[in-house]
C-alpha cells in the first residue's frame, strides 16, 4: 500500500475497529446512510455537479441520462407542497438547481449513490470469496495515489464489470444510467467529490464479506434508510416485510418447488427471490445435490424482472450474496444472475398464441421516443441479439452508417446472407434512429437498455409467479407510459366498462397480473401476489374480476382464484395503511368456479394491528387470527365479490339483482369546498353574510374572506358521514349551533349546455351581483378545478358538478361513501334565512336516492338499515367506495296498501323525530325487526 493521506486514514480506521464489520443493516446505515458525514458530503457533491450539468444550455451526457431516467424509471407522482417540503427535510443534502427538479434530481442522486455502493459491495464479496485476482478492491482503489488511476480502476473493474467477468459472472453490471458520477469526478467541477469517494472506499474496506449471514435483506433496508418514506410511497414502493414474503411463499410451497421455475416480475430488491432460493437450497440439501448442481438449478429456476435499474442491480447483488458460498465451491464455473431489467406490463414478449415477423417496442422520453423494430427471430434469440446489439452499439458510437455496420456483420458470417437481407429493413429503421440521437449527443445507453428489455422475451414460461407488484393507480402513471401501455391493457379487457371509471382508478397490479399470467405463466401454473383487496370489490376493477386473460379469444385461458388471505384488519406495512391481500390463482382452461376460500385476518386478543417488519413469520402467527369466509361474485362475471360466512350466500343472494325502482346518486362536486360550503354569520333584510373556509381542503384559497350575498343560491348542506347515523339526521337536532351549520351554493340546476347557459345568464343579472362578486374573487382557483377542467366543458366557472333534477327532490335517503360499516338516514328540508325551507343538498362524499314523497323515503331507509341488507352491502363494497348500492341490491318496492310497509315508514319517521339517543335506539331496533320481516316474506315470494 503506498504511503498517502488516504492510506494513513485507512490504517487509523482499521485500528479503531478492533474487528472487521459484518454486513448488517445497522452497520450499513451508520457508515453509508444519512447519518454518515461521508455519505452526505458525497451526495452533496453529486447534487452540485448534477445541477451544473442540467443548467448547461446544450445537450450533454448527464443531462440525457437524467432525462431518460426520469421518464423510464424516476417519475414521481404528483406531490403536494407539504409533501415536497416534508421530503426535502428528510433529505440531508441540498439542491441548488431548478426548483422543478428538486425532488426528482435528488432521487437521481440517491439512486446513483446507492447503485455505486452496492456494486462496490458486490466487488468486495467476489474478492472475499476468492473468485478474482484483485484482493480487497475497495482498499486497492482508495490507496491509489493518482485520481485518474482510481477513476479508471472503478470504471473498468466496477462499471464495465471487469472484476465480475474475471469471477465468471457475466452481465452483472448492465445498466448504463448510474455511472455518471465518474464523469462528474473527471470534470473536476466539484473538487470535494474524489476525497469523499476515497473516504467511502476506506470505510467499505473494513467490512468482512467472506462469511455472509443469510437473514434479512440488508440492501433493501439500506435503500429504505436512504430514500424518505413519503417519496417511496409516491413511487408505489412498499417493500414487503420478510415475514409476509415467507407467508406468501408458504401458500404455494411443496417439495416440487425444487424443480419449479419461479419468477418475480416486479422483484424490487429481490425479497421473494431470496426466499425462493433459501427454500430451494433446503430442498436441494435434503436431496444431497452438489454445490455445482444446486448453483445450476438456482440460475435456471429463480428469475426476477424489474423496470428500475437500481432495483435490478440490488436484486443481482442480493442473489450473489445468497449463492456466494456455492460459487466459492465451484471455481471456474460461469454464472449469470437471472435478474433482468424488464417491464412486466409493456414487454416485447409476445403472447404465446401469436407470432409476428417483426416486434415493435417503444421506449424513451419525449426527446428520444424510440420506436424499436426487430425481426422476431432475432429478438427471441438471446445470443444473436447480444452479438447484433454489441456490433451496432460500437458502430453508432463511431458514427458509422448502417450499411457499413451491416457489411461488418456479413463479414463476421454470424448470420446467413439471406437472414441479413431479410432483416435489413427493421434493423435499419432502429439503427438510424439511435444514430440520429448519437449525433445530437443523446446516446450511450440505448442498445444496452433495449437488449435488457428484450431478454425477458427469451425467459420462457414458469411454474410459479410470485411477488408484490407496485400499487399505483392508473391516473398516477406518467402520461407517456400510460400512452404506451394502454393498448396492452385494452387487449386484456381489464378497464372498467363504465365511462366514469375509465380505468383511471385501476391499480397497475391488476394489469401486471394479466400480462404476466399470459406471457410467462405455464398452463396449470400458479400465480400468488400481494395485491390490494380493493381489486375484488371496486367498480374500476370489473374487467380484472372476469379473470379471462384474453377476452377476445374463445380459447382464452382463465385465472382461477384458489384462495385469498385478507389482511385489511392488520397493518403489514409499517409505513403505509392499505388493504393487503395475498391472492393465489391457477392458470386454467376452464372458467372460474366459486366459492373461493377467503380468510379474513385480524389481531389476536391483546395484540395490535401493526406488525413490525423485523418480526419472523413464526412470531407474527402467534399474534394474529383469521375467520373463514367465502367469496362469490354478486351477479354477472366481473361484478364485485361478496365476502360472507360459509353457506350464507345462497340465503341472501335474492338481493343481488339491480334495483328497478330507484338508484343511487352522488352528491354535488365543487372541488373547492372552502368557497362553496359556507356558514351564515349575519342576516339583514336582503342579504346574508358568509365567510370563506380556508381550513376546508388542501387547496390554498387565501385568507378568510367575508361578504354579503344574495341567499337565493344557498341550500342546507349535508357535508359527510358525521352529519347523520342510522335513521337520524344529527344536524337537525335541537340546539345545534347555527354558526357551525353549513350551506352550499348550487348556482346551476344541471350539467347540460342549456343548464350552463341559464346559470351564467342568471348570475350576471343585477339581482345576483353580490353572489357574482363572491365567485369573481376566486375565479382563478375556480377555473383550475380538476372536475371543471376535465368534465365541465362550456360551463361557467362558478358551476358545480353532479347536479340534476334529483338534487332538488324534497326527500332523500342518504348513506356515506366512506364508513367502516353501512348505514342510512332520511334528509328532508331545513330553513335558509330570507328564503325559507329548502331541501338538503349532499356533498359528493354522500350518496342518495331521491323521492317526491316522505313515505317511500322512510320505507327505503328502514330496509337499508336492516341487518341483512347491511351485511350484504358491507360484504361486497369497499368501505371507502360505497357508491350506488342499488347496482347489486334489489329490494321490494314501497306499497302504500301494505300495512307492513306503511308501519315501517312510520317507525323510521319516529326514529328521525326522536332526539333522545336511548329512546331512538329502541325504535331503530324495532325498525330492523320490521325490515327483516318484510325481506323474509319477499324472499319467500321470489322463491315460490
Amino acid at each position: 500500500m503506498p504511503f498517502t493521506p488516504e492510506s494513513v486514514e485507512m490504517v487509523v480506521d482499521a485500528l479503531r475497529s478492533d474487528t472487521r464489520k459484518g454486513l448488517t443493516t445497522e452497520n450499513l446505515l451508520a457508515d453509508f446512510g444519512h447519518g454518515s458525514a461521508n455519505a452526505r458530503a458525497f451526495m452533496q457533491q453529486l447534487s452540485d455537479g448534477l445541477w451544473q450539468q442540467l443548467a448547461d444550455s446544450g445537450n450533454n451526457k448527464i443531462k440525457m441520462l437524467f432525462a431518460e431516467w426520469r421518464t423510464l424509471y424516476g417519475q414521481v407522482a404528483d406531490l403536494s407542497v407539504l409533501q415536497a417540503e416534508a421530503i426535502a427535510k428528510e433529505l440531508k443534502f441540498a439542491w441548488f438547481g431548478s426548483p422543478s427538479d428538486s425532488i426528482s434530481a435528488r432521487l437521481f442522486v440517491l439512486h446513483t449513490y446507492n447503485s455505486m455502493l452496492i456494486k462496490l459491495l458486490a466487488a468486495e464479496i467476489v474478492s472475499a470469496h476468492g473468485l478474482t485476482s484483485i484482493a480487497q478492491p475497495a482498499q486497492s482503489m482508495a490507496a491509489l495515489m493518482d485520481d485518474a488511476q482510481m477513476l479508471e480502476f472503478i470504471g473498468s473493474a466496477i462499471e464495465r464489470s471487469a472484476i465480475f467477468q474475471e469471477a465468471g459472472i457475466t452481465g452483472f453490471v448492465e445498466e448504463a444510467i448510474f455511472s455518471w458520477y465518474l464523469d462528474i469526478a473527471s470534470m473536476n467541477i466539484v473538487p470535494e467529490l474524489l476525497p469523499t469517494l476515497r473516504r467511502l472506499l476506506s470505510v467499505l474496506s473494513l467490512y468482512r464479506l467472506d462469511q455472509l449471514s443469510q437473514t434479512r435483506d440488508v440492501l433493501r433496508d439500506l435503500y429504505q434508510g436512504l430514500v424518505p418514506s413519503k417519496l417511496r410511497q409516491s413511487l408505489g414502493e412498499f417493500y414487503t416485510p420478510d415475514w409476509l414474503v415467507d407467508f406468501t411463499l408458504n401458500k404455494v410451497s411443496s417439495p416440487e418447488l425444487l424443480t419449479h421455475r419461479v419468477l418475480d416480475p416486479t422483484c424490487g430488491s429481490g425479497a421473494f427471490l431470496l426466499a425462493a432460493i433459501r427454500k430451494k437450497r433446503q430442498l436441494a440439501k435434503a436431496k444431497n445435490l452438489s454445490a455445482k448442481e444446486t448453483l445450476k438449478l438456482l440460475c435456471e429456476s429463480v428469475w426476477g424482472f424489474d423496470l428500475n435499474p437500481l432495483a435490478v442491480q440490488t436484486a443481482r447483488v442480493n442473489f450473489l450474496i445468497e449463492v456466494a458460498d456455492l460459487l466459492s465451491q465451484c471455481p471456474g464455473q460461469d454464472f449469470e444472475v437471472p435478474v433482468l431489467m424488464a417491464d412486466a406490463i409493456y414487454s416485447p414478449a409476445a403472447s404465446p398464441n401469436t407470432f409476428e415477423p417483426v416486434i415493435q417496442y417503444r421506449i424513451g422520453s419525449q426527446v428520444a421516443r424510440l420506436d424499436i423494430r426487430l425481426p422476431t427471430a432475432l429478438a427471441l434469440d438471446r445470443v444473436s441479439l447480444d452479438y447484433m446489439f454489441n456490433r451496432m452499439g460500437k458502430d453508432v458510437e463511431m458514427g458509422i452508417e448502417f450499411d457499413e455496420c451491416m457489411e461488418k456483420v456479413r463479414k463476421d458470417k454470424f448470420f446467413t446472407e439471406g437472414l441479413a437481407d431479410e432483416w435489413d429493413a427493421p434493423l435499419r429503421y432502429t439503427y438510424d434512429q439511435i444514430l440520429t440521437l448519437h449525433r445530437q449527443n443523446w446516446n450511450g445507453i440505448w442498445f444496452r437498455i433495449v437488449r435488457n428489455f428484450f431478454w425477458s422475451a427469451t425467459a420462457g414460461q414458469f411454474d410459479l409467479v410470485i411477488g408484490n407488484p407496485p400499487w399505483v393507480r392508473w391516473s398516477k402513471l406518467p402520461d407517456l407510459y400510460r400512452e404506451r401501455v394502454k393498448p396492452t391493457c385494452e387487449q386484456y379487457g381489464i378497464f372498467s366498462k363504465t365511462r366514469m371509471h375509465g380505468g383511471n382508478e385501476l391499480d397497475i397490479s391488476a394489469m401486471i397480473t394479466y400480462t404476466v399470467a399470459d406471457k410467462w405463466l405455464k398452463a396449470g401454473g400458479r400465480l400468488v401476489f400481494v395485491i390490494t383487496g380493493t381489486l375484488f370489490k371496486n367498480p374500476s376493477s370489473a374487467g380484472f374480476r372476469t379473470f379471462k386473460i384474453e377476452p377476445s379469444r374463445e380459447d382464452s385461458f382463465f385465472l382461477q382464484p384458489e384462495s385469498v388471505d385478507d389482511m385489511k384488519g392488520l397493518k403489514p406495512f409499517e409505513d403505509a395503511s392499505n388493504h393487503t391481500t395475498i391472492a393465489v390463482f391457477k392458470k386454467s382452461e376452464k372458467e372460474p368456479y366459486y366459492p373461493v376460500p377467503y380468510r379474513v385476518w385480524s389481531p389476536g386478543i391483546g395484540h395490535k394491528r401493526a406488525i413490525k417488519a423485523s418480526q419472523t413469520l413464526e412470531a407474527v402467527m402467534d399474534t394474529i387470527r383469521y375467520d373463514e369466509k367465502e367469496a362469490f361474485p354478486v351477479n354477472e362475471a366481473g361484478s364485485p365479490w361478496a365476502i360472507l360466512t360459509p353457506d350464507r350466500f345462497d340465503a341472501i343472494k335474492y338481493l343481488s339483482r339491480q334495483c328497478s325502482w330507484t338508484k343511487g346518486r352522488k352528491g354535488i362536486t365543487t372541488d373547492l369546498n372552502g368557497v362553496f360550503f359556507v356558514p351564515i354569520l349575519n342576516v339583514n333584510d336582503k342579504y346574508v353574510q358568509i365567510r370563506s373556509r380556508p381550513e376546508a381542503g388542501k387547496k390554498d384559497i387565501g385568507p378568510v374572506k367575508q361578504a354579503w350575498v344574495e341567499p337565493e343560491d344557498l341550500y342546507p348542506l349535508i357535508k359527510g358521514a358525521s352529519d347523520f347515523e342510522e335513521c337520524y339526521l344529527k344536524i337537525s337536532a335541537p340546539g345545534i349551533n347555527n354558526e357551525a351549520r353549513l350551506y352550499t351554493f348550487v348556482p346551476n340546476t344541471g350539467i347540460s349546455n342549456a343548464d350552463y347557459i341559464e346559470s351564467a345568464e342568471r348570475i350576471n343579472r343585477h339581482d345576483h351581483k353580490k353572489t357574482a362578486a363572491w365567485f369573481d374573487s376566486f375565479e382563478p382557483l375556480l377555473q383550475a378545478r380538476s372536475t371543471y377542467r376535465r368534465q365541465m366543458k362550456g360551463a361557467p366557472f362558478h358551476a358545480v358538478y353532479n347536479v340534476g333534477e334529483y338534487t332538488f327532490k324534497p326527500w332523500k335517503v342518504i348513506w356515506p361513501e366512506m364508513s367502516s360499516s353501512f348505514y342510512a338516514a332520511v334528509a328532508g328540508s331545513a330553513d335558509v334565512p330570507l328564503v325559507g325551507t329548502r331541501t338538503y343538498i349532499p356533498d359528493h362524499k354522500v350518496y342518495f336516492s331521491a323521492f317526491d314523497d316522505r313515505e317511500t323515503a322512510c320505507y327505503l331507509c328502514g330496509l337499508l338499515n336492516s341487518a341483512t341488507v347491511q351485511e350484504w352491502i358491507n360484504a361486497h363494497n369497499v368501505s371507502i367506495q360505497v357508491a350506488d348500492v342499488f347496482k347489486h341490491l334489489d329490494l321490494p318496492e314501497f306499497n302504500e296498501n301494505s300495512s307492513q310497509h306503511v308501519l315501517l315508514a312510520e317507525k323510521v319517521l319516529s326514529a328521525h323525530l326522536e332526539h333522545d339517543d336511548k329512546a331512538r335506539k329502541l325504535i331503530v331496533e324495532e325498525v330492523k325487526r320490521l325490515a327483516e320481516d318484510i325481506l323474509t316474506n319477499w324472499s319467500k315470494q321470489l322463491s315460490g
